[in-house]
């Protein structure tokens, strides 16, 4: 029995022993094979290589705008009135100056009508003035003459007026004499008085000295009376002389007063006629104005209104443009309109696949920023915000363009012709310095640095790193590479 277990025991650890090895063989295959693997060398991955090359490269954006015609207006009726006849027709070729649509305002006619009857009225009493100006003109110079004439005869009366003091200063001279002689004879009468008394003379000669002395008091008061005559008739001349001449300046002082107010008048009705007349003008100017003529040379675009319409001021009635030059009118977002510079070239388009391009220049930029419709977009503006004004001119009219459709514009901001550039797909820009993938000469895929230039939609220009000549690899999406990763070209593609 003590056998039987010790045999069994001994049998259970042979297989023990066994199961062991076997299992330790099998972990070492096992660590053998995966050390093998790790080993073994990496299956290549096939890539694509481009060859670099130069070419052109831009910075652009894109907007959309409206086409218009240089000079593109929209007149506007300037009164209310009727559309009489409608002159041209959509399409039409027009010329500067030419009459487009006529209006009639039989209100306007009337009032032009009286006006002009109401100058008429004014024209004859302005006439009527001036003959009475030209008439106080000659009754002062009539006058005037008169008073010269009168200043110039007078000389006979101021000889005349010499000629009575004359004789008023000899009968002063005269009264002198006489009180001279009536004192002589008033003294000898006393001496002879006096001789008298005494018995020298007789009394006859007395008598006769008192005669001689009454003669002398005589003479002495007729020569006083004459001088007071001659005064009375001095003064009397002298008041007469100045009498005339005071009425006839008088005269000529009433005929120049006249002569101002015929003046005055003519003056005032002048200027009351030229307002009038001016009224007249502006009156007839707004009745042409009911004729619209072309302010430009162009085309006609648009006509809103036909014959019998009525119509009120400020209403549409046509729009016209120059078809010899081509504009079209952008609304930039301010982001864009920092980087735009009149000048700028311009590439313009129909919205549409394969559609013609046409070369512009950007013409005008407003300095301004300010809401679609302050600045007169029609279209909708990016959720109402400030969009800046731009005009771009087309270098050559397309002919092709309708005015008022919209169109693509790209915009070049910046161009480098001649550079090296890459797609932008090729660099990697996942590190601090982006870089390309290249296919060493063992054929491992090795990293190589490059500095970026201008970029621009799909191409990057490379300014460091590469040159004309070069290969660059195109990272496949999976698996990513590392360097040293062994590299087929799969196939060759056009860049």
């Amino acid at each position: 029995m003590v056998k039987d277990r010790e045999k069994n025991t001994f049998k259970t650890g042979i297989k023990w022993l066994m199961w062991s090895g076997a299992i330790a063989v099998g972990i070492g295959g096992s660590l053998f094979a995966y050390g093998l693997y790790q080993n073994r060398s990496p299956e290549p991955v096939a890539v694509q290589l481009i060859p670099v090359k130069l070419g052109d490269i831009e910075d652009t954006i894109n907007e959309s705008g409206i086409v218009e015609l240089a000079d593109q207006q929209t007149l506007k009726s300037p009164v209310d009135a009727t559309v009489d006849r409608v002159l041209v027709k959509i399409g039409q070729n027009i010329t500067f100056g030419q009459s487009l649509i006529t209006l009639r305002d039989p209100t306007r006619q009337t009032i032009l009508t009286k006006q002009e009857l109401a100058i008429q009225g004014k024209k004859l009493t302005l006439e009527n003035l001036r003959q009475k100006l030209v008439e106080a003109e000659e009754k002062l110079s009539i006058a005037q003459e008169i008073l010269e004439n009168y200043q110039s005869r007078s000389s006979s009366d101021f000889s005349e007026i010499e000629k009575q003091e004359l004789s008023l200063a000899n009968n002063r001279q005269k009264v002198v004499e006489a009180k001279e002689n009536l004192a002589s004879s008033e003294q000898k009468l006393l001496d002879l008085k006096t001789l008298f008394e005494k018995g020298y003379i007789a009394e006859n000669e007395v008598k006769s000295q008192e005669d001689q002395v009454r003669s002398v008091k005589v003479s002495l008061r007729d020569a006083e009376f004459q001088i007071k005559s001659d005064l009375l008739e001095f003064k009397n001349l002298q008041n007469k002389l100045l009498e005339k001449e005071q009425e006839l300046q008088a005269k000529v002082m009433n005929a120049e007063a006249e002569l101002r107010q015929a003046r005055l008048d003519v003056s005032t009705n002048t200027r009351d006629l030229q307002t009038s007349q001016l009224e007249y003008r502006e009156k007839e100017q707004e009745l042409q104005n009911n004729i619209l003529t072309a302010s430009i040379e162009g085309k006609i675009l648009n006509i809103k209104v036909k014959n019998g319409d009525g119509v009120t001021r400020g209403t549409e009635l046509l729009t016209l443009g120059d078809p010899t030059k081509e504009l079209v009118k952008l609304q930039l977002s301010t982001l864009n309109a920092a980087k735009v510079k009149p000048n700028q070239a311009v590439r313009i388009s129909i919205m549409g696949p394969k559609s013609k391009q046409f070369l512009g220049r950007v013409e005008s930029l407003f300095i301004l920023a300010g809401s679609g419709e302050s600045s007169g977009n029609s279209q909708s503006n990016q959720g109402g915000q400030a969009t800046v004004p731009a005009t771009v001119k087309l270098d050559t009219p397309s002919r092709t363009l309708i005015p008022g459709s919209q169109v693509n514009v790209e915009i070049i901001l910046q161009q480098r012709q001649k550079v090296v550039v890459l797609n932008t797909e090729v660099v990697v820009r996942s590190e601090s310095k982006p870089f390309v993938w290249i296919r060493d000469s063992q054929g491992k895929a090795q990293k190589k640095p490059v500095t970026l230039g201008l970029e621009g939609l799909t191409q990057v220009e490379i300014t460091s790193g590469l040159r004309a000549g070069d290969r660059v690899v195109i990272p496949p999406p999976e698996p990513p590479l590392e360097p040293g990763t062994p590299l087929t070209e799969e196939a060759k593609i056009k860049s």
